[in-house]
C-alpha cells in the first residue's frame, strides 16, 4: 500500500514538473509573440504616419530616419533605424549625436556627434564628426539646419522599414504576424491536449493501482 501511495505521489510530481515546463515555454512563447506585434504595429503606424503627413514617420513626437552609411559606426551602423528627438541648439551638448540638413542639399540628412560648441554672434555653431571619420564636418551645425537630438538607433530595423514600403513588404507583414498567431496556437493546442491525456493516463494508473517499476 505504501509502495502504491509513493508511485502515485511520484506520478504527480511528474506531471507538476512537466506542467510548470510547458507553462514557462507558453509564457516565453507569448513574450516574443508580442515584441513581435509591437515592432509590426510600430512599423505600420510609421507607414500611415508617413503617408498622411508627407513627411518622416513620427512615434510620441519623434522621427524615424534610416541610416545610409556607416560614418557613425560603431554607435550605429548603416540600416539602422535613428530616432530624433527635436530640440533647439541651446540644448544641445557635446557628445550627443544629432541630426541636421547638409548645406547645399536641403534633402540630405546627416547624423554626427557633436565634439564643439561655440556661442557667437551670428549664434550658436556645433561642430560635428562622424565616430567613424577621420576629421570634422566642414561646416558647423546651427539653428537652422537642426532638426534634432538622437535618442535611440535600433540596429537593422531600418532595412525591414524599408522593405515594408514595398508591395511585397506590406504583403509579407500581413502574412508573417497570421502563420506565427497560427503555429503558436498550433503548439499551445498540442501542449494542452498532451497534457490532459498524461493527466488521464495517471488517473488510470492511480485507479487500477499500478505499481511502480
Amino acid at each position: 500500500m505504501k509502495e502504491q501511495e509513493l508511485c502515485q505521489e511520484k506520478n504527480r510530481t511528474n506531471t507538476r514538473k512537466s506542467s510548470k515546463l510547458s507553462g514557462f515555454g507558453r509564457i516565453m512563447g507569448n513574450i516574443l509573440f508580442g515584441l513581435m506585434l509591437i515592432v509590426i504595429a510600430l512599423l505600420v503606424f510609421s507607414l500611415v504616419s508617413m503617408k498622411m503627413s508627407g513627411g518622416p514617420p513620427k512615434v510620441a513626437g519623434h522621427q524615424m530616419y534610416i541610416v545610409l552609411s556607416g560614418s557613425m559606426n560603431p554607435a550605429f551602423d548603416t540600416g539602422s533605424l535613428v530616432f530624433v528627438k527635436p530640440t533647439s541648439a541651446d540644448m544641445i551638448k557635446e557628445g550627443d549625436i544629432i541630426t541636421y540638413r547638409g548645406l547645399g542639399d536641403g534633402e540630405r540628412l546627416i547624423s554626427h556627434r557633436a565634439v564643439a560648441i561655440n556661442n557667437t554672434e551670428d549664434g550658436i555653431h556645433i561642430t560635428t564628426k562622424g565616430d567613424a571619420n577621420d576629421a570634422t564636418d566642414p561646416n558647423p551645425v546651427t539653428s537652422d539646419n537642426l532638426v534634432g537630438k538622437v535618442v535611440l538607433a535600433i540596429p537593422y530595423l531600418g532595412y525591414l522599414v524599408n522593405f515594408t514600403q514595398t508591395k511585397q513588404g506590406l504583403i509579407t507583414l500581413i502574412l508573417i504576424p497570421a502563420a506565427i498567431l497560427l503555429i503558436f496556437e498550433s503548439i499551445n493546442l498540442y501542449n494542452n491536449v498532451k497534457a490532459l491525456n498524461k493527466e488521464k493516463a495517471v488517473q488510470k494508473e492511480s485507479q487500477s493501482n499500478a505499481q511502480c517499476k
